[in-house]
């Protein structure tokens, strides 16, 4: 992937949808605090609505042509910010196991850790197609999660797709690490 020229603005349109998931969090979070069925139901649908940003703004950046340093980093912190956020909210309300989000999260630490220290090294490292998976599993079982307040039948099968998130999660991070340390990047 070419970055474009860091003299042409940071401000394209995939790095404002990164900002704008980024300012949801306090909103979703707070609706999902108020522990009102409705309100957590909203709280799913600002979720969903960030989730699309996920992919969309990554898919605007490459098929446009406005990809940008800025958004190089931006993109990843929006979404392990929002994932996390909501994982820890919904461990405070025991909806996901404490050790789910502890494990879930721990792994997006060590990982953008390990990407940031590489990226001083001029190296990028881009996610792979586990690390993709996860990420859409992840979105896709808090969604359910968080409709699962308004329907108790949605529980299990979003508690499902969060375990099979976390395995996605724990195998991408065995792969990075393997091809970091082998290799020096993935």
């Amino acid at each position: 992937m070419k970055v474009k020229d860091e003299k042409a603005s940071v401000w394209t349109l995939p790095n404002r949808l990164s900002i704008i998931r980024i300012l949801f969090i306090p909103i979703i979070i707070f609706l999902i605090a108020s522990q009102d069925e409705m309100l957590v139901f909203a709280s799913g649908l600002l979720f969903i609505i960030a989730g699309i940003t996920d992919g969309l703004d990554g898919f605007m950046a490459r098929k446009m042509g406005l990809t940008s340093r800025l958004g190089v980093y931006l993109d990843p912190i929006a979404d392990k910010l929002l994932v996390s956020s909501v994982l820890i909210t919904l461990s405070y309300y025991r909806v996901v196991p404490l050790w789910v989000t502890i494990l879930l999260v721990a792994r997006e630490f060590i990982i953008n850790g390990l990407r940031s220290f590489y990226a001083t090294e001029g190296i990028i490292i881009y996610p792979s197609l586990a690390g993709k998976l996860k990420t859409t599993l992840q979105l896709i079982g808090i969604a359910i999660l968080l409709f699962s307040k308004y329907s108790n039948y949605l529980y299990n099968p979003g508690m499902a797709i969060i375990y099979a998130a976390l395995f996605f999660s724990i195998y991408s991070a065995i792969r990075y690490v393997h091809a970091m340390f082998k290799t020096g990047k993935t």
